[in-house]
């Protein structure tokens, strides 16, 4: 799940906020910001697609007791927490999880979903979209270790922007990727997004470039 990897559209995208156990409470970046400056949110809560969100292949759900166990595995891998700012889950986070990602439905700050097989609905990943305002959100994702090499990634993005466009009325979802991840860069191109320019950031001591990218609705 590095740049490198035989498998590129299944990294996960390095946006600002957390895919695996988001609540919705840092927000996401604006272009030469920290995702930690401000609180962002809708003026209203966000109401869950009423049924599964599929193409077919993927799904993306509501997030189950049933799903914490491979949630909580996947939160310790690596090359996920190379490109993403997820802490792995305690059991602490673990045990608040599900309230936390209903929290933040209800407040308007994110939509957490969790990508699943459209035919077996076993989890495969997870997709969160946060939101800056009324009209704009962030996407961010991560592809479980197992899953990863089947065009995960940009099935469920696509699926998620498209229930964001159509669902909730937003203007534009922005993609915030690390210069380095490639595989996440290849990800935004696939699924239309356009770039927007890029910004730095020290994390952990080093400088990181970071790309963004944007998808409008269609007028």
């Amino acid at each position: 799940m590095v740049g490198t990897s035989s498998q590129p559209e299944d990294h996960p995208a390095s946006s600002r906020g957390e895919a695996a156990d988001h609540d919705g409470s840092h927000g996401t970046a604006s272009p030469g910001t920290s995702s930690y400056d401000q609180f962002m949110a809708r003026s209203q809560p966000i109401h869950p697609p009423h049924a599964p969100l599929s193409d077919g292949v993927v799904a993306l759900r509501r997030r189950r007791a049933s799903d914490l166990d491979v949630m909580a595995e996947a939160s310790e891998d690596v090359d996920t927490r190379r490109w993403l700012d997820d802490r792995p889950m305690d059991a602490e986070a673990r045990r608040t999880s599900l309230a936390r990602a209903e929290e933040a439905w209800r407040s308007g700050r994110a939509a957490p979903l969790m990508i699943a097989d459209a035919g077996t609905d076993e989890p495969v990943g997870l997709v969160n979209l946060e939101f800056r305002d009324d009209e704009v959100a962030s996407v961010a994702y991560s592809v479980f270790p197992a899953y990863r090499g089947r065009g995960i990634a940009p099935r469920a993005v696509r699926l998620l922007t498209d229930w964001a466009f159509q669902g909730l009325a937003l203007h534009q979802v922005l993609l915030e990727a690390d210069q380095e991840n490639l595989a996440s860069v290849r990800v935004a191109e696939k699924c239309q997004f356009q770039p927007l320019g890029t910004r730095t950031e020290l994390r952990e001591g080093k400088e990181r470039t970071m790309l963004l990218f944007a998808l409008t609705h269609p007028t």
